[in-house]
């Protein structure tokens, strides 16, 4: 009885309570979601309550057809310039390091033998001390302009200095491996102004009495007569000269030159073309002796030649290899005691090709060094000396 009336009780009470929102729970899921805050931006066309294809047309067609049409006048691509200005950049950099690399390799590049060291036509960068002090002393040279030097100067180039009011300037050592391209300097480089070695025509008399001998220079297509001094011993009663045809390397040239010198060779004469100028490489070379020994060029050789022998008796021994002329060729053993009998000229030739065959043929005489070892041993590979040490010791077979 109780169970019942306890019932019928809370079923009266259930209904009486009444769930807030209850028709909207039924009618929707409740999820985590749905009580969750979510914040959401409303876009500018939801704002304006249009769609967002027609907004974008309304706020930004003219962007695009302005795009379209820089497009168009590119060539379809780069709007902005953006791309053609990145490829000028690099193109600007690629010849900009080109150009670097072209100045670079220019200041290395090895120089051709005849070139010498002319980085200005008109002065000489004479290096080394020896070349210094037979510049100053000699006086061959029209002019000196400065002795640029690094460190302590040597006193005897001080003194020459002093005495022919030359300017000294103490530099850096780069700057004097530039006016040197690197050479051996020794600390010291004089400017001044090239040398000019002075053109002949031929060759003349010998006065035995006065030791000297005439020469014909060529002074502004004018021949002038001068006059040579050379040196008389015992063994050598008329003058020795030497004729260089063709002889390009500038230390061969030096070399000779030294040589000559040492050896008590009278004068020099060099062909006007082909052969390496007088260049500071040649002074540095000899040692100085080029400033000391008489050289001449000549622009004739078949002139100088023919006049040499009709107005002079100049003899001229050629330096050659071959030996089928026997009867105008020499040994060594008889080039001693020629120069008590007549003037000689020793001509010696290219490095490659020799004398000339023009110059050979108007040679009183050739003469050639004999092969030391066995003719079958080592011919094939070596087969004649340098031309400076040739000339060294055809020199020296004349004046002993």
């Amino acid at each position: 009885m109780l169970r019942n009336i306890t019932r019928s009780y809370s079923n009266k009470i259930r209904s009486a309570v009444k769930v807030p929102n209850e028709s909207y729970i039924k009618d929707r899921k409740v999820t985590f979601d749905r009580n969750f805050p979510v914040h959401k931006r409303t876009k500018a066309w939801e704002k304006d309550g249009m769609d967002k294809d027609k907004w974008f047309r309304k706020n930004y067609a003219h962007v695009h057809a302005r795009e379209k049409n820089a497009r168009l006048n590119n060539g379809g691509s780069d709007p902005f310039d953006k791309k053609k200005k990145y490829y000028d950049r690099i193109k600007q950099e690629e010849s900009s390091k080109r150009e670097q690399f072209r100045s670079h390799r220019s200041e290395y590049t090895k120089m051709h033998p005849l070139q010498g060291l002319k980085p200005n036509p008109l002065v000489d960068y004479v290096f080394g001390t020896n070349s210094v002090i037979s510049a100053l002393t000699a006086k061959k040279r029209e002019y000196f302009v400065k002795l640029h030097h690094y460190g302590p100067l040597n006193t005897q180039i001080q003194s020459l200095c002093s005495k022919n009011n030359i300017q000294t300037e103490e530099v850096d050592k780069h700057r004097l491996n530039l006016y040197t391209n690197y050479a051996v300097h020794n600390n010291v480089v004089l400017e001044c102004k090239p040398l000019q070695p002075p053109e002949l025509s031929h060759l003349g008399l010998v006065n035995h009495e006065a030791c000297t001998f005439d020469k014909s220079e060529i002074d502004y297509d004018q021949a002038v007569n001068t006059r040579e001094k050379f040196m008389t011993n015992d063994n050598k009663k008329n003058p020795l000269g030497i004729y260089l045809d063709e002889v390009v390397d500038p230390h061969n040239v030096g070399a000779i030159i030294r040589s000559a010198y040492f050896l008590g060779a009278d004068f020099m004469v060099l062909s006007h073309k082909n052969c390496a100028p007088l260049s500071p490489v040649v002074s540095k070379v000899s040692s100085g002796t080029m400033e000391l020994l008489p050289i001449f060029t000549t622009a004739k050789p078949l002139q100088f030649f023919e006049k040499s022998k009709q107005d002079g008796g100049w003899m001229f021994v050629t330096s050659h290899m071959s030996i089928s002329q026997k009867g105008n060729h020499l040994t060594m053993n008889e080039l001693s005691g020629m120069l008590n009998e007549l003037p000689v000229v020793l001509v010696v030739g290219n490095e490659g090709n020799g004398v000339r065959t023009n110059l050979l043929n108007r040679s009183d005489f050739t003469v050639e060094i004999p092969f030391g070892r066995d003719p079958t041993e080592g011919r094939n590979t070596i087969d004649s000396l340098n031309v400076s040490v040739a000339t060294a010791l055809l020199i020296n077979g004349f004046l002993n």
